[in-house]
């Protein structure tokens, strides 16, 4: 029997623990979302996709921003542990996803 993880089977209980997060401010980032996909060696993960101010993405900004929204999925969510998968984070600038319009971080 294939093992499916809980944030797989149970995918709208975690939704509903994202959507809890919407309201809340993290300092540089202007939007984020995620999707739920096998990572390269078949493993459940969820990838993020998070587009940062432009300000927060200059390299003296970018490990505080960076850690700001990890940590608060940390806080709010344990992936690992709890729902079984492997988080994966993408962070973009503003001006980079201007230009490259890349569908997954809009």
């Amino acid at each position: 029997m294939a093992y499916l993880a809980k944030g797989i089977v149970y995918a709208a209980e975690l939704v509903k623990r994202f959507n809890q997060l919407a309201h809340v401010v993290i300092p540089g980032v202007e939007k984020w979302r995620y999707t739920f996909e096998n990572d390269w060696s078949g493993d459940p993960g969820i990838f993020f996709w998070v587009t940062l101010t432009d300000e927060a993405s200059r390299p003296q900004n970018l490990q505080r921003a960076k850690t700001a929204f990890i940590g608060t999925i940390n806080r709010h969510v344990d992936l690992a542990g709890e729902w079984g998968l492997i988080p994966y984070f993408n962070f973009r600038s503003h001006s980079e996803q201007s230009k490259l319009k890349d569908e997954v971080y809009e």
